[in-house]
């Protein structure tokens, strides 16, 4: 087997779970098996990353480099998530005002 590039794995990666809500999880050793390298470096992982971003993905990993993730990347903005947060629990704290004290 042929060492496959960053480019190439992360087409495979795109087109096999690029439609997954959850994405996936990869260890070092799956990526060395699915690519046909003995050992990678933090470049090929930014490759992937890079390639796969494009497309709405990202391509990341742990901080001991053995797990990594793809996963969907969620483009709504913190503030917009925020405030609708907000108006979702003022809505439910809202107490009526024709209710009875006993």
């Amino acid at each position: 087997m042929s060492m496959v590039s960053a480019k190439e794995f992360s087409d495979w990666l795109r087109l096999r779970f690029g439609e997954l809500n959850e994405g996936v999880a990869l260890t070092r050793q799956d990526i060395n098996q699915l690519t046909g390298r003995q050992n990678f470096s933090s470049d090929f992982v930014n490759d992937i990353h890079f390639e796969l971003m494009r497309h709405g993905l990202a391509f990341v990993t742990d901080t001991s480099r053995e797990h990594f993730y793809l996963v969907p990347i969620n483009k709504q903005s913190w503030r917009d998530r925020l405030e609708q947060q907000f108006e979702r629990e003022i809505f439910c704290n809202i107490i009526p005002l024709n209710v009875s004290s006993k």
